[in-house]
């Protein structure tokens, strides 16, 4: 009898603690993951800014329906889109690899 309590005794503690630490270890994983993610939407918004300074400094942009500037791990399109009155600008960085996008308008 005091054998086999023992044994009930010992899985339950096998078991919570197998739960706890589970638990433990997804919590970890989705921190790193929100961390990559942290720090790659950081670098495309800094991607952007520099598309943005890139833009404002080019005098002519009536030739240009497009651009673009290579890079590893991100895609980083500017369109260019003439109206009557105004240049409307639709910038956009994309990692390559992970589910982030970040876009803004820039009107000239």
């Amino acid at each position: 009898m005091k054998k086999a309590f023992s044994l009930l005794f010992t899985i339950l503690i096998v078991t919570i603690l197998s739960l706890v630490s589970i638990n433990i270890f997804q919590s970890r994983a989705i921190n790193n993951q929100n961390t990559i993610n942290q720090y790659l939407y950081i670098q495309a918004n800094n991607h952007l800014n520099f598309l943005q300074e890139y833009i404002n400094s080019i005098k002519n942009l009536k030739n240009n329906d497009e651009i673009k500037i290579e890079s590893n791990r991100f895609d980083i399109i500017a369109k260019v889109k003439k109206d009557e009155k105004n240049t409307k600008i639709i910038m956009s960085v994309k990692s390559k690899d992970y589910n982030i996008r970040v876009q803004r308008t820039l009107i000239k």
